[in-house]
Parts: C-alpha cells; sequence; structure tokens
C-alpha cells in the first residue's frame, strides 16, 4: 500500500520559531530563577516536551508551574510575529502534497490558541485538514495518541508518515507504527535525531516529495 497520508510537527519543522522559543524560556526562568543561567545545551533539552513537563522539573508547586506557563506563552505571544518564519521549500511541498492528494495533518504538542497565530499567518489552515493539539489529546507526543486523534479524521488512509525535528516525533511515530522522518534542519542537530534511527532523514523539505513518489512508485 502507497503512504497517502502525511503528518508534521509544526516548530522546528514547517516554522522556524527557535529563537522565540529560546527567548521565552530564558526569559521566564530570568524572572523566577534569577540565579539558574540556562546554557543552550540545557534550553535544548526543553524543544519536544510539553511547557509543564519542562517547568515541573525544576519546581514541584504546580501554581508555579501554571504561572511559569503562563508567563512563557504571553512573553511567545507579545514577540513572535517579528520571528518566525517558514524553512524553505515548505509552502511549496505542502501545496504539491495537497493538490497530489494526500491527506495532511499538523501532530503539535503547542496549545492551540498558542499554535493557530503562526498557522493563520502563512494560510497554513487553507492546506491543512487536520490540526492536532495539546488541547486534543490526554497524552502529548511521545505518545502514540495525537497521531491516532488525527487518523480518525482520514477513514480508509492507508500508510502514513510523520515529518518531525525532534525526539517525541520520532518516538511518537514508532509508537503509532507508522514510517517516520526526521528532519536535517533541527535545532537539535542531525546526529541527535538519526540515533533514534527514523525511516527517512530530509536535508530539505523538497526531498520529501522525492522519497514519497520513489516509496509510492515502488509500491505500484
Amino acid at each position: 500500500m502507497r503512504i497517502d497520508t502525511v503528518l508534521f510537527d509544526l516548530d522546528g519543522t514547517l516554522i522556524n520559531t527557535n529563537e522565540i522559543i529560546i527567548n521565552s524560556f530564558k526569559y521566564v526562568f530570568e524572572t523566577y530563577f534569577p540565579s539558574n543561567v540556562l546554557t543552550r545545551k540545557e534550553v535544548l533539552t526543553f524543544f519536544g516536551p510539553t511547557l509543564k513537563e519542562t517547568f515541573g522539573k525544576y519546581t514541584d508547586s504546580q501554581k508555579k508551574v501554571l504561572e511559569m506557563e503562563k508567563m512563557y506563552l504571553s512573553h511567545y505571544k507579545e514577540i513572535e510575529s517579528d520571528m518566525y518564519e517558514l524553512y524553505p521549500g515548505v509552502l511549496e511541498v505542502l501545496q504539491n502534497l495537497k493538490q497530489t492528494g494526500y491527506n495532511l495533518g499538523i501532530v503539535t504538542t503547542k496549545y492551540r490558541k498558542s499554535a493557530m497565530p503562526s498557522i493563520v499567518n502563512f494560510k497554513l489552515d487553507e492546506i491543512f485538514e487536520v490540526i492536532v493539539t495539546l488541547d486534543d489529546v490526554n497524552s502529548p507526543k511521545p505518545s502514540c495518541e495525537p497521531i491516532e486523534v488525527a487518523l480518525r479524521n482520514f477513514p480508509g488512509y492507508k500508510k502514513v508518515m510523520i515529518v518531525g525535528d525532534n525526539r517525541n516525533d520520532i518516538l511518537a511515530g514508532k509508537n503509532a507504527s507508522v514510517y517516520t522522518a526526521g528532519v536535517a534542519w533541527t535545532i537539535i542537530g542531525e546526529k541527535s535525531l538519526k540515533e533514534l534511527n527514523p525511516d527517512f532523514m530530509l536535508k530539505n523539505m523538497h526531498e520529501l516529495v522525492d522519497i514519497l513518489n520513489e516509496f509510492n512508485q515502488d509500491d505500484k
């Protein structure tokens, strides 16, 4: 059977929000833990997990976790419009896949209110049929639940691929028993992602079209 459904992570995969994320985490930590100067290596471990999971490592107070989460989201919203951009080739490839008839979905660990501004800004909501956010699941990636929730919207789907930039994307794909594709432009480093043995590794977004064409050609 051919791959007819492609799911994408959002931040770091389709949209470059890396500096917004780093800036927002540093802003929160400078406020709540001024003596804890975050290293870049430490900040990179925050990419993938939910905000609650990340902040929960630094305090046992659920009240403080919620306050930190609120501050992060507020600061993120304040600065995001000036600092994000689509990665090269993303729009062309997505339009190509949509015109070709692929089922397309976004599976993100962001809350919907945080994810939608950038999605709408780049008109990705006109391309993607399904957008699964943290609000839609009980267990975020690396659980397979977000993928399963997305696939409920594609009755009769055949084979599935998830494309992502961090470990939780690849692990979620493996947990859901779907094909996985890592992206070489990941901020955590291509080597780190390769350690999880994704089925495919994209040097650029245009390679995705070639991989799908080759896979589906061989399947005929």
